[in-house]
């Protein structure tokens, strides 16, 4: 669905706002300022705005507003994703509709394509040296007419989940250091001990590195109470920005890096940018402090402290380990990225041999593991061994058989209340032929919006009706959909990260706005005896919403792409 929109001035929209830091903490009031009204302000003096949707229906600023907060939510929401894009197409100087961002990344879009940056895909690929540190130096050398070049290459290439804030130089944030503690004396009667305590600590950092970074909030709740330290610090960086950027003209000093909307308005989490250190720095520098940063922000925070505060990086820094992770993280992104193409869904539900073949290919390009139950053996010949019917004849060689093990198979089906029972049935029959041609035995879990204990079901050496007499005495659980569940629980397990998983459902779920980590050895195949034109839908939806998760998403639907 699509918006239309005409009478209006185009906009250039700003991230820096002014929520105040006293009261209840409401950031809706400055999302409609800052990104809404500007959509309502008309061409000419006396004009008017119009706004329609496909039904011809008027749009009012009410309306937008709500709209514009579902894509903003937990999970995207494909129709408010479609309906505020077209009005961002539509109502921007600069957006390009054809992104695969979501509406959430919205300041990034605005700025790559102002400054004619093209979208991130399989051919084009942002690095460090290419984009960062070019823009960090035009940035330096007055070259560049705005930041725009700098968020956008950094969002391109990180993505990190934060609100960045930018400084020319360590004596710039000096600067704002000593501007600081000017408004923490000015506001001492009214802070909290507790927030001056931070203030004052946050006034010791030296931002001498490329990338500094804080954790404001552990969710969306906390550190909301009037004059806390994670407001009053956003605030004062606003504020700080507002107050002198008449002085300093057109070489600013200071800047914002909105890379999401989330995170603008409600920060779990700050990075301080210093830019002449970027500008400075070798590309494997600048790639290892990001790929550090992204690490730390996926990192469960679980408490943050009223009386110290909590760097970003500091637990990633002490293990050597994290950074060797994060660069592996960073460097399969990549691959993904490049691999990336458009979808093409097969016209005809695909058969259990077509599933099985795919698979079978799947697990062939898989490591092997130390130990598992799926085992097969190796027969080699070698003269380190007797040649069995002729051990003295040493120019015959002898045969040496070997014992290697395949990653074992965990399914995951679907049994929410969109799949009956016969789906049900139909998927674990395609399981158990499976399993036989492979001759193992299957880790099996059944989820809806909660999660089944793990079984292992015996397949070897039994009948297909056996084992699903087997199958029908595991309990199944009913509900809605969640598939993000399924992804922690494989994540949360080394053993379970190296098994070969697949999920059978319908694909009639919305994943998570965040960039959140996706199982390298999970795949999805369609349930049977379904509507097969229903399940492209469903897929083509899933596969959409899913690109900013993983952009290689198409190689895991197992039978559905032709």
């Amino acid at each position: 669905m699509t918006l239309t929109l005409s009478g209006q001035k185009p906009a250039i929209l700003s991230p820096v706002h002014a929520l105040p830091i006293n009261g209840d903490y409401d950031p809706i009031p400055a999302i409609r300022d800052s990104i809404v009204k500007p959509f309502f302000e008309p061409l000419t003096n006396g004009g008017s705005v119009t706004i329609v949707d496909q039904q011809n229906r008027r749009r009012d600023e009410d309306s937008i507003l709500a709209t514009l907060m579902q894509t903003v939510g937990a999970s995207v929401n494909p129709q408010a994703e479609a309906e505020i894009m077209s009005l961002l197409a539509q109502g921007l100087v600069n957006y390009d509709q054809n992104t695969s961002l979501l509406v959430n990344e919205m300041y990034v879009v605005q700025a790559a394509h102002a400054h004619r940056m093209p979208n991130p895909g399989p051919k084009t690929i942002y690095t460090a040296a290419h984009d960062i540190i070019p823009a960090a130096r035009n940035l330096l050398a007055g070259n560049a007419k705005d930041d725009g070049a700098l968020l956008a290459s950094i969002a391109y290439t990180y993505s990190p989940e934060a609100l960045g804030f930018w400084f020319q130089s360590s004596a710039d944030f000096d600067d704002f250091k000593v501007w600081l503690a000017q408004q923490t004396s000015a506001l001492s009667a009214v802070l909290p001990a507790d927030t001056v305590n931070l203030l004052n600590r946050f006034a010791q950092t030296n931002l001498v590195e490329l990338v500094e970074g804080y954790v404001l909030r552990a969710n969306d709740w906390d550190g909301n109470e009037e004059f806390s330290f994670a407001r009053v610090i956003v605030h004062m960086l606003m504020q700080y920005q507002q107050q002198n950027r008449a002085n300093w003209g057109a070489q600013q000093l200071v800047g914002t890096l909105p890379f999401t909307i989330s995170e603008l308005f409600l920060p779990r989490t700050i990075i301080l940018v210093n830019v002449e250190a970027h500008g400075r720095a070798t590309p494997k520098k600048v790639d290892n402090e990001w790929r550090l940063i992204n690490l730390s922000i996926a990192q469960p925070v679980k408490v943050i402290s009223n009386k110290s505060l909590s760097k970003l990086t500091a637990a990633p820094r002490a293990a050597a380990k994290a950074a060797a992770k994060a660069t592996a993280a960073q460097s399969a992104r990549n691959q993904q990225n490049a691999r990336s193409a458009k979808i093409t869904f097969k016209k005809q539900p695909p058969t259990t041999i077509d599933i099985l073949t795919k698979l079978l290919r799947v697990l062939k390009h898989m490591k092997e593991v130390s130990r598992s139950m799926n085992v097969f053996k190796k027969t080699r010949s070698s003269f380190a061994k007797a040649n069995r019917r002729d051990p003295d004849d040493y120019n015959r060689p002898g045969k040496i058989t070997s014992t290697h093990f395949l990653p074992d198979l965990h399914a995951f089906i679907d049994t929410s209340g969109s799949i009956s029972e016969a789906n049900y049935q139909q998927a674990v029959f395609m399981l158990i032929k499976l399993a036989k041609r492979l001759n193992v035995d299957l880790y099996f879990n059944s989820f809806s919006h909660v999660l089944s204990q793990e079984v292992v079901l015996r397949t070897k050496d039994k009948s297909i009706t056996r084992i699903w007499q087997e199958f029908r005495k595991v309990p199944k659980v009913t509900g809605a959909t969640e598939f993000k569940q399924v992804w922690d629980y494989i994540n949360a397990s080394e053993t379970r990260k190296r098994r070969l998983s697949l999920m059978v459902t319908d694909f009639e779920w919305d994943p998570p706005v965040q960039r959140v980590e996706h199982p390298r050895n999970l795949y999805y195949a369609p349930c049977s005896s379904m509507d097969w034109d229903s399940i492209v839908d469903s897929a083509t939806s899933f596969a959409k919403t899913m690109r900013h998760i993983e952009p290689a998403i198409g190689q895991r639907l197992i039978g559905l792409v032709a």
